[in-house]
């Protein structure tokens, strides 16, 4: 059994957060003049909190998951979400985990993604303790991407140490790439109220992630 999974991050707009993120942000150390100092805290200060508050969406400590997409083996691909579905994080995260504790007791499911290891399931994890939800005793608690219990489409091309995007990978499969939305402007579609457009994105890469996965069993073999 397959669980296919790709989630959407969103920065905090959480004002003490993003107070405690700007009071990090501090001029260049070479600046040493007060009146240079005091340029670039009126200048250019402002554009660096925003760039810095928008990686909050990369920090599991900080950002929120805002949508989750997955499906079972060849079972359509759902997306949940807050915004559309759920009431706020908390609910979506734990609609999930019950979802996932529902799948037949013996029948644990490797969870397929494109550097799933280093981030969707650490932040799902790291949102999941921030938030008091209790996640299935058989989630990955610290996945390798080389471990058994996931398949990372990006290492298993790329290797331990290197990285290819996803676009890059189903450009070399033959596989449609990404439309006119990449991940970057998650943030941005989340502020304007484009969740649709954001839902329907995420649906596109979880499908994408099943055709590479069932493209790379063709060489690994079945059991992969």
């Amino acid at each position: 059994m397959h669980l296919y999974l790709d989630i959407e991050t969103i920065p905090t707009a959480d004002p003490i957060i993003i107070e405690r993120v700007a009071a990090n942000v501090t001029p260049p150390a070479s600046m040493k003049k007060a009146d240079t100092i005091a340029a670039w805290e009126a200048e250019k200060k402002p554009e660096a909190v925003a760039e810095a508050v928008s990686k909050t969406g990369l920090n599991g400590a900080y950002g929120h998951v805002a949508f989750i997409g997955f499906a079972l083996d060849d079972d359509p691909v759902e997306c949940w979400s807050w915004p559309l579905y759920h009431e706020d994080e908390r609910a979506l995260l734990a609609g999930f985990s019950e979802a996932l504790s529902d799948i037949p007791f013996g029948r644990i499911p490797t969870i397929v993604g494109h550097n799933i290891a280093n981030f969707d399931l650490r932040f799902l994890w790291q949102r999941a303790i921030v938030l008091g939800v209790r996640m299935p005793s058989w989630f990955p608690r610290d996945p390798k991407p080389w471990g058994d219990d996931v398949f990372d489409t990006m290492t298993k091309w790329a290797g331990a140490r290197d990285y290819i995007k996803m676009d890059e990978l189903c450009f070399a499969l033959g596989i449609d790439g990404k439309g006119d939305i990449d991940g970057s402007m998650v943030g941005e579609l989340f502020a304007a109220g484009e969740y649709q457009k954001i839902a329907d994105y995420c649906i596109d890469d979880v499908e994408k992630v099943r055709q590479v996965h069932r493209r790379m069993q063709l060489a690994f073999g079945a059991a992969a």
